[in-house]
């Protein structure tokens, strides 16, 4: 699981790309108008991960989020892809995908 990863996020109609460096099971990125901090467990195909999302506020980019938000994230890693799901900060109405596909 460590090294660089792209990430492609869908919420809604909301879509975005982004970089994330996942070692020791720490996770720091961001993308035009986020970042991303938080940490990772890899067990076996299943990936669970809990991120920090934050605005970065010199970004151009409208903001979809004015404060930090906690995603709970579960999913499955296949070779140098995962696949993973879940909600902020516990909201069911909004659903957020991540495709992860390693860069190293």
């Amino acid at each position: 699981m460590e090294g660089i990863w792209y990430a492609h996020f869908t919420s809604g109609p909301t879509q975005g790309d982004g970089l994330a460096v996942l070692r020791n099971g720490e996770i720091l990125g961001g993308d035009p108008s986020h970042t991303y901090k938080g940490s990772y467990q890899a067990d076996g195909a299943n990936l669970y991960a809990n991120i920090q999302v934050a605005p970065y506020m010199g970004s151009k980019i409208p903001l979809d989020i004015d404060h930090p938000v906690s995603l709970f994230l579960t999913g499955s890693i296949q070779g140098d892809v995962a696949h993973v799901s879940g909600h902020f900060d516990n909201r069911r109405d909004v659903i957020v995908q991540v495709e992860l596909r390693k860069g190293d």
